[in-house]
């Protein structure tokens, strides 16, 4: 492995960005310890079409193909790439200080890739901690839970931790999971467990679900977390920002204690003779939030779809792909997902899916206009 030390900036930064890319696009039952180590851990390469039986062979439901192009993988997206190295520095920083950590959300229209983003950034941080501590097994850096159904009571959100940390056994039998459940408190198990094993970094997924007022407690606990165990909280979700700041507007007063700080601010008398209070000009508990927006089509922008679309095409592994397929419907594919990410992906997805099945190996204007993703 080349030394940190001999490398640039921008080396380093590729680094972070070809590991992130490194795995496929397969979020599956991440909501366990287990299923989240599997994600963490799977890697899958795009197959080679000479491993493979010639173009009109008929193919069955578990081929290799068929399973990769249902998915593919993370496709170079400069935003994507942006939000991961500041997450990946944010990560840095908290983990070298007792005091001062700050948290992060993710906040954008629905379908621009939010959860897939926060699940990378979750990936990549425990990939690089388990790189600094190979012989250390016992560690669980990272916890993903996303919005309990009733968001009201603060047991219920620790309850969906406790949930991935395996500290609810599932009922024995019919008659016990029929009962009634009455939920625990599982705050000190929790707390003990994340310490115990060294968890660095929780990700909440599904804010646009929640009333700030039902987060507030919930706030209360991570500050915790934050305070002594040194826990930073990536949250995500559409309005993310705003319910966040409403919610931790509540959790700690910041009104009543951005007044008091008005009364006791100093005075500056200016050349006219008059007195102006110094108040402080940024609020230092509003969380750095990243924006994921659709992607543009050449409005002040001229690279960034085709080359998006340039990626999805390298990635494809088709017998008879045209050169160029995806790039030359540059327009027709932004007019039909809006430069929506989840819609682009679904779409050149299932059309790959398509390809491989009909015998065609080949996506076209046709293929595409048959192939429904709503709207």
């Amino acid at each position: 492995m080349p030394n940190p030390k001999a490398l640039t900036r921008a080396e380093l930064d590729r680094q972070i960005l070809d590991q992130a890319r490194a795995s496929p696009m397969a979020p599956r039952w991440v909501f366990t310890l287990q299923g989240w180590n599997n994600y963490v851990h799977e890697v899958i390469e795009r197959p080679d079409l000479a491993d493979f039986a010639p173009a009109g062979t008929p193919v069955l439901s578990n081929d290799t193909r068929l399973r990769y192009h249902a998915h593919l993988r993370l496709v170079s997206h400069p935003a994507f790439d942006k939000a991961l190295l500041k997450a990946h520095r944010l990560l840095l920083a908290n983990g070298n200080r007792r005091e001062g950590l700050m948290e992060r959300a993710i906040d954008g229209p629905p379908g621009t890739g939010k959860t897939f983003l926060l699940r990378v950034i979750g990936r990549d941080f425990q990939r690089s901690i388990e790189d600094r501590f190979p012989d250390d097994q016992s560690r669980i850096p990272v916890v993903h839970i996303t919005a309990p159904q009733d968001p009201e009571n603060v047991l219920n959100w620790v309850w969906e931790i406790a949930d991935f940390l395996g500290l609810t056994p599932a009922p024995k039998d019919m008659n016990e999971l029929l009962q009634p459940r009455r939920t625990p408190d599982l705050s000190q198990p929790v707390w003990r467990v994340m310490e115990m094993h060294s968890t660095q970094l929780l990700l909440v997924d599904g804010l646009q679900r929640i009333h700030p007022a039902h987060l507030v407690p919930f706030l209360l606990y991570l500050g915790k977390l934050r305070e002594k165990l040194g826990i930073t909280t990536i949250f995500c979700g559409t309005g993310s920002r705003t319910i966040l700041q409403a919610a931790q507007d509540k959790a700690v007063h910041a009104g009543e204690a951005m007044k008091g700080l008005a009364q006791r601010a100093p005075t500056l008398t200016d050349n006219d003779g008059k007195e102006h209070r110094l108040l402080p000009q940024v609020d230092p508990s509003r969380l750095p939030v990243t924006w994921l927006d659709p992607i543009p089509l050449y409005a002040g922008d001229q690279e960034t779809w085709p080359k998006i679309l340039r990626s999805f095409e390298d990635d494809l592994a088709l017998h008879h792909l045209t050169p160029h397929a995806l790039v030359s419907e540059a327009k027709y594919l932004h007019e039909r997902t809006g430069g929506y990410f989840k819609l682009l992906s679904q779409l050149i997805c299932q059309a790959a899916v398509t390809a491989i099945e009909d015998g065609s190996e080949n996506i076209t204007r046709e293929l595409l206009e048959d192939t429904d993703i709503g709207g």
